[in-house]
C-alpha cells in the first residue's frame, strides 16, 4: 500500500514538473498574464465591481433618501417656520404696523385738521346734526310703524283665532 502511494506521488510530482517545464518552456509568459488578466478584469473584476457599484449606490440612494426625506425636510421646515415666525412676523408687526399708524395718524391729523379749519365747525356741525335727524327719524318712523303695524296684524289674527 506504501508503495503504490509512494510511487503516485512519485509519478505526480514528474507530471507536475514536466507541466511547469513545458509551461515555462514552450508557453509564453506573457501570453498567460494577458489571459489571466482579461479573465480577472473580465469576469472577475467586472461582476464584483458591478456588483459593489450597485450595492454602494443602492445604499447611497437609500441613505439620500431618508436623509434627505427626515432630516434636510424636517429641517428645512423648521427653519423656515422659525424664520417666518421670527423674521417675518416681527417684521409686519414692528414695520408695518408702525408705518401704518404713523401713515393713518398723519393722515387722519392733516386732513380732519385742514377740513375742520378749512370750514365752518358751525356747518359742519348743523349738518351732522341734520343728517342724523333726518336719517335717524326717516329710519324709526319707518321701521317701527311698520313693525308696530305687523305686530299688531299677528295679534289681531292670533286672537281671531283663538
Amino acid at each position: 500500500m506504501f508503495v503504490r502511494t509512494y510511487d503516485l506521488s512519485l509519478i505526480l510530482a514528474y507530471v507536475r514538473s514536466f507541466v511547469l517545464t513545458f509551461v515555462r518552456t514552450y508557453i509564453c509568459q506573457s501570453f498567460v498574464f494577458t489571459y489571466v488578466r482579461s479573465f480577472v478584469r473580465t469576469y472577475v473584476l467586472s461582476l464584483f465591481l458591478s456588483s459593489v457599484r450597485t450595492f454602494v449606490s443602492s445604499i447611497i440612494r437609500l441613505y439620500l433618501r431618508v436623509y434627505v426625506r427626515s432630516f434636510v425636510l424636517t429641517y428645512v421646515r423648521s427653519f423656515v417656520r422659525t424664520f417666518v415666525r421670527t423674521y417675518v412676523r416681527s417684521f409686519v408687526r414692528t414695520y408695518v404696523r408702525s408705518f401704518l399708524r404713523s401713515y393713518v395718524r398723519s393722515f387722519v391729523r392733516t386732513f380732519v385738521r385742514t377740513y375742520v379749519r378749512s370750514y365752518d365747525r358751525s356747518y359742519v356741525r348743523s349738518y351732522v346734526i341734520s343728517c342724523l335727524r333726518t336719517y335717524v327719524r326717516s329710519f324709526v318712523h319707518t321701521y317701527v310703524r311698520s313693525f308696530v303695524r305687523s305686530f299688531s296684524t299677528f295679534v289681531r289674527s292670533y286672537v281671531r283665532s283663538i
